[in-house]
């Protein structure tokens, strides 16, 4: 009967210990630009750009604006050429413009140490 009164009591103070606690709001990066309470609004005038690449054997798609866009088909008024790991290629007018997922990361080879 000790041993139930003791489990009782453990429950009812874990029940109480998460009542008081609160679900934290997050951005969802995958959410689209114009939802309600989207990344748009916390980026206002940042043009998305970039947030994902899908590559595999068969088809290969990039997440531009929010809008999932084949290899080959038209965004921003130019063609989707290519797309690799971390970035895409749109072909407009024979001009190349290359989307970064991570502009702001700038990559350097790796110095070899001296022996």
């Amino acid at each position: 009967m000790r041993q139930l009164l003791v489990s009782l009591g453990i429950g009812c103070l874990c029940a109480l210990a998460q009542a008081g606690a609160r679900a934290q709001s997050m951005n969802d990066p995958m959410r689209p630009p114009d939802a309600p309470g989207g990344a748009a609004q916390g980026r206002a005038g940042a043009g998305f750009g970039l947030q994902a690449v899908i590559t595999s054997p068969q088809r290969k798609l990039a997440l531009i604006d929010g809008s999932v866009v084949p290899l080959g088909s038209r965004v921003r008024g130019a063609t989707l050429a290519g797309v690799s790991d971390s970035l895409a290629v749109l072909r407009k007018n024979g001009e190349r413009d290359v989307l970064l997922m991570h502009p702001d990361i700038d990559k350097r080879p790796a110095r070899r140490a001296r022996p």
